[in-house]
């Protein structure tokens, strides 16, 4: 088998690899430099000789990285950061094999898709093609500029998505069995592409694990912009930011409260009210690109076409709070939650359906539900309504809810990204110890993988789907099970944060 494809920019080369190839790096959009920088993607210019694609390609996010995050997150140098890596079972243009594109995690200010977490040699094993992309990061990616496009990196997620429409034939894909995935800002990435009309065409499946659902405003991003431009000491037009240093710029986005999730813990009454972005950089409701917040356009059937397989973890964020037991544990939590902004009601609620937690672990598994686990069962119910609003004789594609419960031995809980390895059965990869431990169930990672491959190949993950009278979801834990309504108390949450 040859290792040389061609694509609409040119013949690339790829690394052979048992039972499949991996291609990295390979462009799908012009570098966004110079008069380019700021600006929607464009097509590549293109190469004649044969391109090397064994090596990641140039990365937005640029190094060092810390060695203590739990996703490897390899950086590159180089102009042409909107790149992306195919990995393959089959180089054959007839074979017709169902796609899963990947946009990686990060608080949309960080990550890259180059590491061994989302290498797909365990979906190629499956017969699945797998994709996974950069895309431009922060204010690059997403802040208001005056002259420039708004929600450039939504443009060049699309972007990569039309280069896997016009290639990924000769890579032995099937353009018309694409489902795009992602985590955390990759799941809130999916979201807004299901929820844009103008990315329809470009996928037929979607798996959201731990996504927020975008909240951003064109306001607040026009706000976000102008106190960047004052922190950068520029003048607030395109082509004075294009001369503006990334670093320079980068340092001004980590110098906001709240510009990626994890800093974001540190203004708790914002994030849990609900009355304000959860990020400071995301997809943007600008009324073109993403016209409507997605629940809104779920709930009138934009996307209700495509399956939707969605979920959370117990204790995404719980966590983030263990710095406050000394300051909170003489309070009672009732109380301390209607402080941060949650009604009196649910507040309430929430030591009863949580007994033995200390207020700050309550304070925490509280920021897990209104960031992921609402979001989920948010999402889920609209993109399940929406089914009722498509034109006649419209298929709906489906809804399935996930529960990932299983506790790591590191940390005692089910926390961000800990899924991740076991989604893409990869419990072999570098970290996956420090968040699974030495020995993570293979039998969970059988359960989880074959889940998605499901919903990839065949568009079922294999369990019943959510109803408004069941409400069935899939609980993954050691064993793994399928039960009615495992989100009862989120769902009630979602009711009494929207009631208020």
């Amino acid at each position: 088998m040859s290792e040389i494809v061609r694509t609409d920019s040119g013949d690339v080369r790829g690394q052979p690899r048992e039972g499949s190839t991996a291609f990295r790096g390979i462009p799908y959009a012009a570098a966004p430099v110079g008069g380019l920088r700021f600006a929607a993607p464009v097509p590549h210019p293109g190469w004649e000789e044969v391109r090397d694609a064994t090596e990641n390609g140039p990365t937005p996010l640029t190094g060092p990285t810390s060695q203590e995050t739990s996703i490897p997150e390899p950086t590159v140098e180089g102009e042409d950061i909107l790149n992306l890596n195919v990995f393959t079972p089959c180089l054959d243009p007839a074979a017709k094999l169902a796609v899963y594109v990947w946009i990686h995690g990060g608080g949309y200010t960080a990550g890259t898709p180059g590491g061994g977490w989302f290498d797909g040699d365990s979906f190629n094993a499956r017969g699945v093609v797998t994709v996974a992309i950069t895309y431009r990061l922060g204010f690059e990616g997403f802040g208001h500029v005056p002259g420039a496009p708004d929600n450039r990196a939504m443009l060049d997620w699309m972007a990569a998505l039309e280069w896997v429409q016009r290639n990924i034939t000769a890579f032995g894909g099937d353009p018309e069995q694409v489902t795009i995935g992602g985590q955390s800002a990759g799941g809130g990435a999916v979201l807004a592409l299901l929820a844009s009309p103008r990315a329809q065409h470009l996928f037929e499946r979607v798996v959201c694990h731990s996504g927020p659902i975008p909240d951003l405003t064109t306001e607040a991003a026009r706000r976000t912009g102008a106190l960047m431009a004052q922190r950068c000491k520029t003048t607030h037009d395109v082509e004075s930011w294009r001369s503006v240093p990334r670093d320079q710029i980068v340092a001004a986005e980590r110098s906001f409260s709240g510009s990626d999730l994890w800093s974001g813990v540190k203004d708790l009454r914002r994030l849990l009210g609900g009355r304000e972005p959860v990020t400071t950089f995301g997809p943007v409701v600008d009324g073109d690109v993403l016209p409507r917040a997605p629940l809104e356009a779920f709930a009138d059937g934009v996307g209700a076409d495509k399956a939707l397989l969605i979920g959370a973890n117990s204790h995404e964020f719980n966590r983030a709070t263990e710095s406050l037991e000394p300051l909170l544990a003489r309070l009672a939590a009732a109380p301390l939650l209607t402080g941060a902004g949650l009604p009196a009601t649910l507040a309430r609620a929430y030591p009863r359906a949580h007994p033995g937690l200390t207020p700050a672990q309550v304070l925490g598994q509280a920021l897990t539900d209104r960031l992921f686990r609402i979001s989920a069962v948010r999402a889920a119910t609209a993109h399940r309504d929406g089914a009722a609003a498509l034109p006649q004789g419209a298929t709906p594609g489906g809804t399935w809810l996930y529960d990932f419960r299983w506790r790591s031995p590191v940390t005692g809980l089910s926390v961000h990204c800990l899924e991740l390895p076991f989604a893409w059965n990869a419990l072999g990869a570098d970290r996956v110890d420090r968040i699974a431990g030495p020995n993570p169930p293979q039998e969970l990672a059988d359960d989880v993988h074959a889940a998605v491959v499901g919903l990839v190949r065949d568009g079922d993950p294999g369990w019943e789907q959510f109803s408004r009278e069941r409400s069935m979801a899939r609980v993954f834990d050691v064993p793994s099970w399928t039960g009615r309504d495992p989100y009862r108390f989120e769902r009630v949450a979602a009711d009494l944060l929207d009631g208020r």
